[in-house]
């Protein structure tokens, strides 16, 4: 299995949700611009939910992945995501095929609530992103805490 480093584990990341959010806010965009006077109402909603739902659930979201590659250190590319997080990813996808294909009208009411939910998400996974890039940029490189931790343990067993 392909192993890489913490960056790049936290890089991967990193573009996994900026990349998901977006395509989520070009189709939720897409969604709200055929929608007339109401355009403003369901970009301004996304906008606002989407913060809130950073701040209150992916922020911390992100912040366990972050310690889950930072715990792993350097490990199988495709694991910076547990198998539960993996699964809630299919779902989530699924959902929103689901929720298209079901309910939206590209001309009606269901655009614009689908266009809002999409941006909502949108927003939400690239306000919350910043805690990935954070821990890339970050001062000290997480492949030297891992490495003076390796040796302060490998010292104390030594000892």
């Amino acid at each position: 299995m392909l192993k890489a480093p913490v960056r790049v584990q936290l890089v991967a990341a990193a573009l996994m949700w900026l990349i998901g959010s977006t395509i989520l806010l070009v189709r939720g965009a897409g969604y709200v611009h055929s929608g007339g006077h109401w355009i403003w109402w369901a970009i301004t909603a996304g906008l606002i939910i989407g913060i809130v739902k950073a701040h209150l659930l992916l922020d911390r979201t992100a912040r366990k992945a972050v310690e889950r590659i930072y715990d792993r250190g350097r490990a199988s590319i495709f694991g910076f995501f547990s198998v539960k997080s993996w699964l809630l990813i299919v779902v989530m996808m699924g959902g929103g095929i689901t929720l298209r294909h079901i309910f939206t009208n590209p001309t009606g009411i269901g655009a614009g609530l689908m266009g809002t939910l999409y941006l909502a998400v949108g927003f939400a996974l690239i306000t919350a992103d910043r805690v990935f890039w954070r821990s890339v940029f970050s001062a000290e490189s997480a492949d030297e805490v891992f490495a003076a931790a390796e040796s302060a343990e490998q010292a104390t067993v030594e000892g």
